[in-house]
Protein backbone atom coordinates (compact mmCIF):
# COMPACT_ATOMS: atom_id res chain seq x y z
CA UNK A 1 0.00 0.00 0.00
CA UNK A 2 1.16 3.53 -0.76
CA UNK A 3 0.01 6.94 0.44
CA UNK A 4 -0.24 10.32 -1.23
CA UNK A 5 0.07 12.98 1.45
CA UNK A 6 -1.23 16.44 0.53
CA UNK A 7 0.29 19.15 2.72
CA UNK A 8 -0.82 22.68 3.51
CA UNK A 9 -0.42 25.14 6.37
CA UNK A 10 -4.00 24.94 7.55
CA UNK A 11 -6.96 27.18 8.26
CA UNK A 12 -9.16 28.25 11.18
CA UNK A 13 -11.88 25.74 12.05
CA UNK A 14 -14.48 28.49 12.44
CA UNK A 15 -14.68 32.17 11.41
CA UNK A 16 -14.73 33.26 15.05
CA UNK A 17 -12.29 34.86 17.46
CA UNK A 18 -12.02 31.50 19.22
CA UNK A 19 -11.26 29.74 15.95
CA UNK A 20 -8.59 32.28 15.03
CA UNK A 21 -6.99 32.15 18.47
CA UNK A 22 -6.67 28.38 18.20
CA UNK A 23 -5.13 28.67 14.73
CA UNK A 24 -2.75 31.46 15.76
CA UNK A 25 -1.44 29.44 18.72
CA UNK A 26 0.19 27.14 16.19
CA UNK A 27 0.91 29.60 13.37
CA UNK A 28 2.70 32.22 15.46
CA UNK A 29 4.72 29.54 17.25
CA UNK A 30 6.37 28.30 14.04
CA UNK A 31 10.09 29.24 13.90
CA UNK A 32 10.10 28.57 10.14
CA UNK A 33 7.63 31.43 9.68
CA UNK A 34 8.82 33.78 12.42
CA UNK A 35 12.59 33.67 12.60
CA UNK A 36 12.82 35.36 15.99
CA UNK A 37 13.65 34.06 19.49
CA UNK A 38 11.05 31.77 21.05
CA UNK A 39 10.30 34.25 23.82
CA UNK A 40 9.58 36.94 21.21
CA UNK A 41 7.21 34.64 19.32
CA UNK A 42 5.45 33.84 22.60
CA UNK A 43 5.06 37.52 23.49
CA UNK A 44 3.89 38.47 20.00
CA UNK A 45 1.33 35.68 19.97
CA UNK A 46 -0.06 36.14 23.46
CA UNK A 47 0.05 39.91 23.94
CA UNK A 48 -0.71 41.22 20.44
CA UNK A 49 -2.00 38.63 17.98
CA UNK A 50 -4.44 36.59 20.07
CA UNK A 51 -6.12 39.46 21.95
CA UNK A 52 -6.19 42.04 19.13
CA UNK A 53 -5.66 40.50 15.70
CA UNK A 54 -7.83 37.38 16.15
CA UNK A 55 -11.22 39.17 16.52
CA UNK A 56 -10.59 41.44 13.51
CA UNK A 57 -9.37 38.64 11.27
CA UNK A 58 -12.34 36.48 12.30
CA UNK A 59 -14.68 39.11 10.86
CA UNK A 60 -12.71 39.04 7.61
CA UNK A 61 -12.90 35.25 7.46
CA UNK A 62 -16.64 35.38 7.98
CA UNK A 63 -16.96 37.32 4.70
CA UNK A 64 -15.27 34.58 2.66
CA UNK A 65 -16.55 31.48 4.51
CA UNK A 66 -18.15 28.73 2.43
CA UNK A 67 -20.79 26.19 3.45
CA UNK A 68 -18.17 23.51 4.02
CA UNK A 69 -15.66 25.74 5.81
CA UNK A 70 -12.90 28.05 4.69
CA UNK A 71 -12.07 28.06 0.95
CA UNK A 72 -8.71 26.42 1.63
CA UNK A 73 -10.33 23.54 3.49
CA UNK A 74 -13.14 23.06 0.98
CA UNK A 75 -10.86 23.03 -2.06
CA UNK A 76 -8.20 20.86 -0.39
CA UNK A 77 -10.86 18.31 0.57
CA UNK A 78 -12.11 18.29 -3.02
CA UNK A 79 -8.59 17.85 -4.36
CA UNK A 80 -8.01 14.90 -2.03
CA UNK A 81 -11.18 13.20 -3.23
CA UNK A 82 -10.47 13.85 -6.90
CA UNK A 83 -6.94 12.51 -6.59
CA UNK A 84 -8.31 9.42 -4.86
CA UNK A 85 -10.83 8.97 -7.67
CA UNK A 86 -8.17 9.54 -10.34
CA UNK A 87 -5.88 6.76 -9.17
CA UNK A 88 -5.56 3.89 -11.62
CA UNK A 89 -7.91 1.04 -10.59
CA UNK A 90 -4.90 -1.28 -10.54
CA UNK A 91 -3.63 0.82 -7.62
CA UNK A 92 -6.52 -0.18 -5.42
CA UNK A 93 -4.36 0.14 -2.33
CA UNK A 94 -3.38 3.77 -3.00
CA UNK A 95 -4.72 6.14 -0.32
CA UNK A 96 -4.78 9.96 -0.38
CA UNK A 97 -4.43 11.86 2.90
CA UNK A 98 -4.31 15.50 4.02
CA UNK A 99 -1.91 16.90 6.61
CA UNK A 100 -2.04 20.48 7.91
CA UNK A 101 0.62 22.40 9.79
CA UNK A 102 -1.62 24.47 12.05
CA UNK A 103 -5.07 22.88 12.01
CA UNK A 104 -6.83 19.53 11.80
CA UNK A 105 -5.97 17.12 10.40
CA UNK A 106 -2.52 17.88 11.84
CA UNK A 107 0.48 16.42 10.05
CA UNK A 108 1.52 14.34 13.07
CA UNK A 109 -1.99 12.87 13.39
CA UNK A 110 -2.18 12.01 9.70
CA UNK A 111 1.27 10.43 9.76
CA UNK A 112 0.18 8.31 12.75
CA UNK A 113 -2.89 7.19 10.79
CA UNK A 114 -0.73 6.25 7.80
CA UNK A 115 1.56 4.21 10.06
CA UNK A 116 -1.40 2.45 11.67
CA UNK A 117 -2.58 1.36 8.22
CA UNK A 118 0.75 -0.30 7.56
CA UNK A 119 1.76 2.06 4.74
CA UNK A 120 5.52 2.50 4.28
CA UNK A 121 5.76 4.37 0.95
CA UNK A 122 4.56 7.99 0.89
CA UNK A 123 4.40 10.47 -1.97
CA UNK A 124 4.50 13.88 -0.28
CA UNK A 125 2.69 16.68 -2.16
CA UNK A 126 3.17 20.15 -0.57
CA UNK A 127 0.62 22.50 -2.13
CA UNK A 128 3.07 25.39 -2.45
CA UNK A 129 4.04 26.12 -6.06
CA UNK A 130 7.24 27.94 -5.04
CA UNK A 131 9.63 26.75 -2.33
CA UNK A 132 10.20 28.72 0.85
CA UNK A 133 11.32 27.83 4.35
CA UNK A 134 8.14 29.43 5.75
CA UNK A 135 5.86 27.05 3.86
CA UNK A 136 7.46 24.05 2.14
CA UNK A 137 10.25 23.52 4.65
CA UNK A 138 7.91 24.01 7.59
CA UNK A 139 5.47 21.26 6.58
CA UNK A 140 8.24 18.91 5.42
CA UNK A 141 9.88 19.33 8.80
CA UNK A 142 6.60 18.26 10.38
CA UNK A 143 6.51 15.16 8.19
CA UNK A 144 10.10 14.12 8.87
CA UNK A 145 9.68 14.72 12.61
CA UNK A 146 6.61 12.49 12.66
CA UNK A 147 8.26 9.85 10.46
CA UNK A 148 11.26 9.77 12.77
CA UNK A 149 9.00 8.35 15.50
CA UNK A 150 7.87 5.37 13.42
CA UNK A 151 9.16 1.96 14.42
CA UNK A 152 9.78 1.18 10.75
CA UNK A 153 10.61 4.53 9.05
CA UNK A 154 8.81 5.09 5.72
CA UNK A 155 10.28 5.84 2.32
CA UNK A 156 9.13 9.25 1.16
CA UNK A 157 9.21 10.83 -2.28
CA UNK A 158 8.67 14.59 -2.32
CA UNK A 159 7.06 16.45 -5.20
CA UNK A 160 9.20 19.52 -5.74
CA UNK A 161 9.22 22.47 -8.15
CA UNK A 162 5.51 22.58 -8.86
CA UNK A 163 6.10 26.01 -10.40
CA UNK A 164 7.95 24.36 -13.30
CA UNK A 165 5.53 21.49 -13.86
CA UNK A 166 4.05 21.77 -17.39
CA UNK A 167 0.66 20.66 -16.03
CA UNK A 168 0.68 23.48 -13.45
CA UNK A 169 1.52 26.10 -16.09
CA UNK A 170 -1.12 24.68 -18.42
CA UNK A 171 -3.76 24.86 -15.68
CA UNK A 172 -2.97 28.51 -15.03
CA UNK A 173 -3.07 29.26 -18.74
CA UNK A 174 -6.52 27.68 -18.99
CA UNK A 175 -7.66 29.60 -15.91
CA UNK A 176 -6.55 32.95 -17.30
CA UNK A 177 -8.10 32.19 -20.66
CA UNK A 178 -11.39 31.47 -18.91
CA UNK A 179 -11.56 34.74 -16.98
CA UNK A 180 -9.46 37.19 -18.97
CA UNK A 181 -10.16 37.57 -22.68
CA UNK A 182 -8.71 40.64 -24.35
CA UNK A 183 -11.03 40.15 -27.32
CA UNK A 184 -13.98 40.65 -24.97
CA UNK A 185 -14.50 44.34 -24.03
CA UNK A 186 -16.09 43.33 -20.72
CA UNK A 187 -13.03 41.31 -19.70
CA UNK A 188 -10.30 43.51 -21.20
CA UNK A 189 -7.75 45.05 -18.85
CA UNK A 190 -4.88 47.50 -19.27
CA UNK A 191 -2.35 45.57 -17.24
CA UNK A 192 -1.90 42.26 -15.39
CA UNK A 193 -0.09 41.86 -12.08
CA UNK A 194 1.26 38.53 -10.89
CA UNK A 195 0.97 38.85 -7.12
CA UNK A 196 2.94 36.47 -4.92
CA UNK A 197 2.85 36.11 -1.15
CA UNK A 198 5.71 38.15 0.24
CA UNK A 199 8.64 37.01 2.36
CA UNK A 200 11.12 38.98 4.47
CA UNK A 201 14.31 39.63 2.54
CA UNK A 202 16.31 38.17 5.42
CA UNK A 203 14.59 34.79 4.91
CA UNK A 204 16.00 34.59 1.40
CA UNK A 205 19.44 35.90 2.36
CA UNK A 206 19.67 33.42 5.24
CA UNK A 207 19.33 30.53 2.80
CA UNK A 208 21.77 32.12 0.32
CA UNK A 209 25.15 30.89 1.54
CA UNK A 210 26.87 32.09 -1.65
CA UNK A 211 25.61 35.69 -1.36
CA UNK A 212 24.11 35.28 -4.83
CA UNK A 213 20.75 36.99 -4.34
CA UNK A 214 20.60 40.79 -4.60
CA UNK A 215 16.86 40.97 -5.38
CA UNK A 216 17.50 41.99 -8.96
CA UNK A 217 18.64 40.40 -12.22
CA UNK A 218 20.06 37.43 -10.29
CA UNK A 219 16.53 35.97 -10.41
CA UNK A 220 16.15 36.22 -14.18
CA UNK A 221 16.82 32.52 -14.59
CA UNK A 222 16.85 29.39 -12.45
CA UNK A 223 20.28 27.85 -11.99
CA UNK A 224 22.10 25.56 -9.57
CA UNK A 225 22.85 28.44 -7.20
CA UNK A 226 19.35 29.91 -6.88
CA UNK A 227 17.29 26.76 -7.50
CA UNK A 228 15.51 27.12 -4.15
CA UNK A 229 15.27 30.91 -4.15
CA UNK A 230 11.62 31.84 -3.66
CA UNK A 231 11.92 35.10 -5.61
CA UNK A 232 13.65 33.38 -8.54
CA UNK A 233 10.93 30.74 -8.66
CA UNK A 234 8.23 33.43 -8.64
CA UNK A 235 9.92 35.16 -11.56
CA UNK A 236 10.18 31.87 -13.45
CA UNK A 237 6.50 31.10 -12.80
CA UNK A 238 5.57 34.46 -14.25
CA UNK A 239 7.71 34.02 -17.34
CA UNK A 240 6.29 30.56 -18.02
CA UNK A 241 2.63 31.59 -17.72
CA UNK A 242 3.14 34.80 -19.72
CA UNK A 243 5.00 32.93 -22.45
CA UNK A 244 2.25 30.32 -22.67
CA UNK A 245 -0.27 33.14 -23.09
CA UNK A 246 1.98 34.97 -25.60
CA UNK A 247 1.89 38.21 -23.60
CA UNK A 248 4.14 41.17 -24.31
CA UNK A 249 6.46 42.09 -21.43
CA UNK A 250 4.81 45.51 -21.12
CA UNK A 251 1.43 43.91 -20.44
CA UNK A 252 2.34 42.27 -17.12
CA UNK A 253 4.48 42.77 -14.04
CA UNK A 254 5.18 41.25 -10.61
CA UNK A 255 4.44 42.39 -7.07
CA UNK A 256 4.35 40.89 -3.57
CA UNK A 257 1.62 41.07 -0.95
CA UNK A 258 0.83 40.35 2.71
CA UNK A 259 3.91 41.75 4.44
CA UNK A 260 3.98 41.77 8.23
CA UNK A 261 6.18 43.70 10.64
CA UNK A 262 8.83 46.36 10.04
CA UNK A 263 11.60 44.35 8.35
CA UNK A 264 11.98 44.85 4.57
CA UNK A 265 10.15 42.25 2.49
CA UNK A 266 10.50 41.35 -1.18
CA UNK A 267 9.50 44.29 -3.36
CA UNK A 268 7.64 45.83 -5.05
CA UNK A 269 4.85 45.80 -2.48
CA UNK A 270 1.48 45.27 -4.14
CA UNK A 271 -0.27 48.17 -2.41
CA UNK A 272 2.47 50.64 -3.36
CA UNK A 273 2.61 49.27 -6.89
CA UNK A 274 -1.14 49.66 -7.40
CA UNK A 275 -0.81 53.30 -6.37
CA UNK A 276 2.00 53.73 -8.88
CA UNK A 277 -0.07 52.19 -11.69
CA UNK A 278 -3.01 54.45 -10.88
CA UNK A 279 -0.70 57.48 -10.94
CA UNK A 280 0.49 56.38 -14.39
CA UNK A 281 -3.06 56.40 -15.68
CA UNK A 282 -3.63 52.64 -15.70
CA UNK A 283 -7.36 52.32 -15.15
CA UNK A 284 -8.17 48.62 -15.17
CA UNK A 285 -5.89 45.88 -13.84
CA UNK A 286 -6.17 42.15 -13.30
CA UNK A 287 -4.35 40.30 -10.53
CA UNK A 288 -3.24 36.65 -10.67
CA UNK A 289 -2.01 34.82 -7.56
CA UNK A 290 0.03 31.76 -8.64
CA UNK A 291 1.76 31.31 -5.29
CA UNK A 292 -1.53 29.74 -4.16
CA UNK A 293 -3.55 26.84 -5.53
CA UNK A 294 -6.69 27.71 -3.52
CA UNK A 295 -8.24 31.06 -2.74
CA UNK A 296 -7.89 32.21 0.84
CA UNK A 297 -8.03 35.34 2.99
CA UNK A 298 -4.93 36.76 1.29
CA UNK A 299 -6.50 36.55 -2.15
CA UNK A 300 -10.26 37.03 -1.71
CA UNK A 301 -10.22 39.61 1.06
CA UNK A 302 -6.83 41.30 0.92
CA UNK A 303 -6.65 41.71 -2.86
CA UNK A 304 -10.26 41.33 -3.95
CA UNK A 305 -11.63 43.77 -1.36
CA UNK A 306 -8.95 45.85 0.36
CA UNK A 307 -6.57 46.41 -2.56
CA UNK A 308 -9.43 46.84 -5.00
CA UNK A 309 -10.72 49.71 -2.84
CA UNK A 310 -7.21 51.16 -2.61
CA UNK A 311 -6.74 51.11 -6.38
CA UNK A 312 -10.06 52.84 -6.96
CA UNK A 313 -9.30 55.44 -4.29
CA UNK A 314 -6.06 56.26 -6.10
CA UNK A 315 -7.84 56.83 -9.41
CA UNK A 316 -8.14 53.36 -10.95
CA UNK A 317 -11.47 52.20 -12.31
CA UNK A 318 -11.40 48.51 -11.40
CA UNK A 319 -9.22 45.70 -10.12
CA UNK A 320 -10.20 42.25 -11.36
CA UNK A 321 -9.06 39.40 -9.13
CA UNK A 322 -8.75 36.22 -11.18
CA UNK A 323 -9.99 33.33 -8.99
CA UNK A 324 -7.39 30.74 -8.10
CA UNK A 325 -7.28 27.16 -9.38
CA UNK A 326 -9.70 26.11 -6.62
CA UNK A 327 -12.09 23.44 -7.91
CA UNK A 328 -11.45 23.80 -11.64
CA UNK A 329 -11.53 20.49 -13.49
CA UNK A 330 -8.32 21.34 -15.32
CA UNK A 331 -6.56 21.85 -11.97
CA UNK A 332 -7.71 18.48 -10.68
CA UNK A 333 -6.50 16.93 -13.94
CA UNK A 334 -3.16 18.77 -13.66
CA UNK A 335 -2.65 17.70 -10.04
CA UNK A 336 -3.38 14.07 -10.97
CA UNK A 337 -0.89 14.32 -13.84
CA UNK A 338 1.79 15.70 -11.50
CA UNK A 339 1.16 12.94 -8.99
CA UNK A 340 1.21 10.21 -11.63
CA UNK A 341 4.52 11.52 -12.99
CA UNK A 342 6.14 11.31 -9.59
CA UNK A 343 4.78 7.97 -8.42
CA UNK A 344 7.63 6.06 -10.05
CA UNK A 345 10.40 8.44 -8.99
CA UNK A 346 12.80 7.61 -6.16
CA UNK A 347 13.87 10.85 -4.51
CA UNK A 348 13.65 9.92 -0.83
CA UNK A 349 13.45 12.22 2.16
CA UNK A 350 14.93 10.47 5.17
CA UNK A 351 13.34 11.03 8.60
CA UNK A 352 15.39 13.12 11.03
Amino acid sequence: MRAILILNLGTPATPTAKGLRQFYRYFFADPFVFDIPAWARWALRNFIIIPFRAPKTARDYEKIWLDGGSPLKVYTDQLRQRLQDAMDPTRSRMRVFIGMGYSEPFIAETMAEIEEQGIRDILVFPLFPQYSTATTESVLHGVTQAAGKWQDPPKMTVIKDIFSEPAFIRAWTQLVDKYLRQDNPEKRVDHVIFSYHGLPEKNIKKADDKDYCHFGDCCNEINATNRYCYRAQCMDTTRSIAAALDWDKEFYSIAFQSRFGKDPWIQPYLDDYLTELADRGIKRVAVLTPSFVSDCLETIHEIGLEYRELFKEKGGEDLVLIPNLNDEEFWFDAAAEIVERHLSRSVFLSPV
